[in-house]
C-alpha cells in the first residue's frame, strides 16, 4: 500500500477518535492534561514492537527522537485546552490549516523538501478544504487565549512530526517510532504527576469511580469510551507517522482534510447530531459549503498523489 492511502486510513481513524475525544472532553474530563496524560500513558504499548527492531537510533538523532515524542504530548494538552475553551469549530479549523503550513515550512530548513508545482497546488487546495469542511461561519467575538493555544498547539506539532520525520530517515522505522513513542510516555508521566497532579487524580477517578451507582456507570462508560477512542487514535497515528515516513511530512499532514470528511459525512447522517459534531446545525447552505470542499479535496488529493 502506498503512503498516500496509508495516510488516508490513518486520518479517518484520527477521525473517529476526534468524535470520541470531545465526547469525553464535554462530560468526562475537566483538565486538558488529563487526556494528553492518557494518551501519552497509552503510548507505553508500542513496547509490544520491540521484538522486531532492528536498529535503533543514536547519537544526535536519538535526541531527535525524544524531541518529537515530548513535543508531541505538549501539543496535545495545548489542543485540548483550545478545545476546552472555545468550540471545536472554531479550533480544528486554526489547528486543522496551521499543522501542515508550519510542517512545511519545517520540512523546508531541515529536510530540504521541495513540492512540485501540482503538488504545491493540491497541498493548497487540501488546506482550502479543510477550513471550509471545519470551519462554523459564525460571526462572534475570537477566544483570544483558545487561539493561542491553538497556534501553540500547532507549532509544536509540527515540530514533534518534523523531528519525527528527520529521524525516520536517518534510522529506520520501527526503532525510531517506538523511541519517541516511550519518550511521550515518560513525558505523559511526568505531566500528570509533577506538572498537574489533578490531572493524574482524574485518570484514577475515572478508572477508580466511586462506590455510588451513578458515579460508577458514568466513570465506566467514560473509561470504555476513551480506550475505544484512543484504540482508533492510536492505530490512526501508527498509520500517520508510517506515512510521514514514506512520503512527505507535509502533503501527509494536509490529507487530513480526510478525517474532516468523515466527520461531515457523520454528520450528514445524523442530521440530529451534527451540532455535536460541527458546533451548528446543518442547512442547505452549509450543505453545499460542505460538499463543495469535499470536491475540492477530492482535486488536491489528485494533484498530490
Amino acid at each position: 500500500m502506498s503512503w498516500f492511502f496509508i495516510a488516508i486510513s490513518g486520518h479517518i481513524l484520527n477521525g473517529g477518535a476526534f468524535i470520541v475525544d470531545k465526547l469525553l472532553l464535554q462530560k468526562a474530563f475537566k483538565r486538558s492534561a488529563t487526556y494528553a496524560g492518557l494518551v501519552g500513558i497509552l503510548s507505553f504499548l508500542s513496547i509490544i514492537f520491540f521484538p522486531w527492531v532492528t536498529s535503533w537510533p543514536s547519537g544526535v538523532m536519538l535526541l531527535v527522537a525524544l524531541c518529537s515524542g515530548v513535543t508531541f504530548i505538549f501539543a496535545l494538552q495545548y489542543f485540548f485546552a483550545s478545545l476546552q475553551q472555545s468550540e471545536a469549530s472554531r479550533v480544528v479549523p486554526i489547528v486543522g490549516s496551521l499543522i501542515p503550513i508550519f510542517t512545511l515550512i519545517g520540512s523546508l530548513f531541515f529536510l530540504h523538501e521541495r513540492l512540485a508545482l501540482n503538488q504545491g497546488m493540491g497541498f493548497m487546495l487540501l488546506i482550502l478544504a479543510t477550513i471550509i469542511l471545519s470551519g462554523t461561519g459564525k460571526k462572534a467575538r475570537p477566544n483570544w487565549s483558545a487561539i493561542r493555544f491553538a497556534i501553540l498547539s500547532s507549532i509544536l506539532f509540527a515540530v514533534s512530526f518534523v523531528t519525527g520525520k528527520v529521524v525516520y530517515d536517518a534510522s529506520g522505522f520501527l526503532g525510531s517510532f517506538l523511541i519517541t513513542r516511550l519518550s511521550a510516555g515518560i513525558t505523559a508521566l511526568f505531566l500528570i504527576t509533577v506538572l498537574d497532579r489533578s490531572a493524574g487524580q482524574e485518570i484514577r477517578s475515572i478508572f477508580r469511580p466511586q462506590k455510588t451507582k451513578g458515579q460508577k456507570g458514568i466513570a465506566k462508560h467514560s473509561a470504555v469510551l476513551a480506550i475505544f477512542g484512543q484504540s482508533m487514535g492510536a492505530v490512526g497515528f501508527i498509520l500517520v507517522q508510517l506515512a510521514i515516513s514514506q512520503g512527505s511530512a507535509s502533503i501527509v499532514n494536509a490529507l487530513q482534510a480526510s478525517q474532516y470528511i468523515l466527520i461531515v459525512l457523520v454528520a450528514i447522517l445524523f442530521k440530529k447530531q451534527a451540532k455535536t459534531f460541527l458546533g451548528k446545525q446543518l442547512n442547505s447552505r452549509i450543505l453545499i459549503a460542505k460538499i463543495s470542499a469535499i470536491i475540492i479535496a477530492g482535486i488536491g488529493m489528485a494533484l498530490v498523489v
